[in-house]
């Protein structure tokens, strides 16, 4: 028997325990159809953001590459640690680091203010 479980976009078709994900492609907006295992289907419920990721991963066989915010935060410490006056010259940078690496990042971003003038 087949058990159709609809989501926000695609939908999910289970029929003798195999499973797949369908949702409309290109311009035409035609159906696409993709095998997915038990556990994918149930990542594409967890939210939309995980529901694209699934159908991507089924079309392709690649996850797609999505920054989590975390990962952007720490990309921006990174950055910010080479160039520590944008410390000072944006003081929302701050908020990113414990008070500990402020304490010693904050006199380096000050050296390197005082030398560009």
């Amino acid at each position: 028997m087949e058990k159709i479980h609809k989501g926000n976009g695609f939908a999910v078709i289970e029929k003798n325990g195999e499973y797949q994900i369908t949702f409309p492609k290109g311009i035409t907006g035609e159906p696409a159809f993709f095998p997915i295992t038990k556990e994918l289907m149930g990542k594409a419920f967890k939210s939309p953001d995980d529901a694209y990721e699934v159908m991507i991963y089924a079309e392709t066989g690649f996850w797609p590459d999505r920054n989590t915010e975390e990962e952007e935060n720490e990309r921006v410490r990174e950055f910010v640690r080479k160039f520590p006056e944008l410390l000072i010259t944006v003081p929302d940078n701050q908020d990113l680091f414990t008070e500990e690496e402020l304490k010693e990042l904050l006199p380096l971003g000050e050296k390197n203010i005082s030398e560009e003038e």
